[in-house]
């Protein structure tokens, strides 16, 4: 089993991601951090400029004393609104974003439950470590990230024909192993050096495949939830049968 496979990106771009992660706070940090900062600390320094103004009240004629107190006022409001956004705003902002890119309690048990079914990312025939062994696993990971997208759709058409396809990278993964441990055998025998590079370029064309599979699974999946139907995404669906590898029919 390929236990431990950390959640991957669930997709998109955090502007999407707002439609199922996050909240009020998140999203306008998201968007607006460092703007947020900079009125926070610009009102913050106009407060303080006021008081320092206020403390003086009777040291200096009205008018003297309001022209003081403006310009306590805009300078504090630039002390405090620059470093607001330098070391607040941005790095909120920044955060905020990460935040909603990265996987909601239910897309990592989705995963988890992907990952709980997924074949060996190392097995027999291959060598721990070799570049047979690392290609075969990246497959591993895609095939298991697009099964833990799948696990996120809501039932209906376009969640069927998800899992068609993903039968399909069942088969396809299965036909990659087979490469994988044909180019791990030619290596190994230090013969067939020709074909061992023949048979490692397929991999990889598949490796691809597979990652860019599962990337755009988890964009349509998005659209799914944020209430597209499977009329909308019909032709994403189609690209997406269209891209998945054929590591058989070159057999």
């Amino acid at each position: 089993m390929a236990r431990g496979m950390p959640a991957p990106p669930p997709g998109g771009d955090w502007r999407r991601r707002t439609a199922v992660r996050g909240g009020r706070v998140s999203h306008a940090l998201a968007a607006h951090g460092w703007l947020v900062l900079l009125l926070a600390g610009a009102a913050l320094g106009v407060l303080i400029g006021v008081i320092v103004g206020i403390t003086q009240v009777g040291q200096y004629p009205a008018d003297e004393l309001l022209g003081r107190t403006l310009g306590y006022a805009i300078a504090s409001a630039v002390f405090c609104a620059v470093p607001a956004v330098l070391f607040v705003g941005l790095p909120a902002q920044a955060l905020a974003r990460s935040y909603l890119r990265s996987a909601s309690p239910a897309e990592r048990e989705a995963m988890r439950r992907a990952a709980g079914n997924a074949p060996a990312s190392v097995p027999d025939g291959l060598v721990a470590g070799s570049r047979w062994a690392r290609a075969y696993s990246g497959c591993v990971g895609s095939v298991t990230a697009f099964h833990g997208v799948v696990r996120t759709v809501p039932d209906g058409p376009a969640k069927d024909w998800l899992h068609d396809i993903g039968r399909n990278l069942d088969a396809e993964l299965a036909e990659a192993l087979r490469t994988a441990r044909m180019g791990e055998s030619l290596e190994g025998a230090g013969q067939g050096s020709e074909v061992a590079r023949t048979v490692g370029a397929r991999l990889e064309v598949a490796r691809t495949a597979f990652h860019d599979t599962a990337e755009l699974a988890a964009s349509i999946a998005l659209d799914l939830r944020v209430d597209s139907g499977f009329d909308d995404v019909r032709s994403q669906l189609d690209q997406l049968a269209a891209q998945a590898p054929h590591l058989r029919r070159q057999s």
